[in-house]
């Protein structure tokens, strides 16, 4: 079995027998390995794992403008404490609902540049773990705010993605192991032991996003799919060659 170096995963592969003690994050193998002194193969493999999104999180806007700061500011409030009850109303939790921006400034006009009103932009970061309720909320939303309302953006998750990653892994590193034996029997000798492996695998995944510049009115029922999310994992394995 080997230990786990860096990002290396510890598992058993069914070639290669017993695995020796993994290599640096590098995939180089230090002086006092078995492998430094025998020839060696080296393999990638990919793998991929989908899930099902559990987490939608919409970032919302209020944009008011008024000749005067004051009444743009007074009436953003409003509306964007209007859009807040309303999300708490529909069952979002209080930590689930941020405030993520907040921004007040002058608009320019005319042929001598000046300053003729101006605007206040309120965002608000919402986690809907009911993912089905995702367009009821959106649509609530948009009629607390009225025409202030600016939804920026929805992006589909899923919360925990420890299972899916393993997943993924367990798959690359059997194509490695495939892909490293059918080299070994294409030079005429048999896999040995591992020497090395290591993941490459981005820390993050990528999230499905859906997104909107802005909206004046809503219909009464958004149509809103999650699809599906899809992990990714990369290894990169040494093997050593036996006649």
């Amino acid at each position: 079995m080997i230990r786990r170096c860096g990002k290396i995963m510890i598992m058993f592969l069914a070639v290669g027998g017993t695995l020796s003690a993994c290599g640096s994050s590098t995939g180089a193998v230090g002086a006092s390995s078995p492998c430094s002194s025998t020839a060696t193969v080296t393999s990638h493999g990919t793998g991929n794992a989908f899930g099902t999104p559990d987490l939608a999180t919409v970032i919302l806007g209020v944009q008011t403008q008024s000749s005067s700061a004051s009444t743009a500011l007074s009436q953003n409030s409003s509306d964007a404490s209007s859009l807040i009850k309303t999300l708490l109303a529909q069952g979002i939790s209080k930590t689930d609902v941020q405030t993520s921006g907040l921004s007040l400034h002058g608009i320019y006009g005319g042929s001598t540049p000046a300053i003729t009103g101006y605007q206040v932009t309120n965002t608000v970061t919402v986690r809907i773990h009911n993912i089905a309720s995702t367009g009821t909320i959106v649509d609530s939303a948009a009629k607390a705010a009225g025409n202030s309302i600016r939804i920026n953006q929805i992006v589909f998750s899923v919360e925990g993605t420890s299972a899916l990653f393993a997943q993924a892994r367990a798959t690359a590193v059997s194509q490695a192991a495939t892909e490293a034996k059918a080299m070994a029997a294409a030079a005429g000798k048999h896999l040995g032991a591992l020497c090395s492996l290591n993941d490459s695998t981005p820390s993050s995944v990528p999230l499905n996003t859906s997104s909107f510049s802005s909206l004046g009115s809503v219909p009464s029922s958004v149509p809103i799919q999650s699809g599906s999310q899809e992990v990714k994992a990369t290894v990169t394995a040494t093997y050593q060659l036996q006649p």
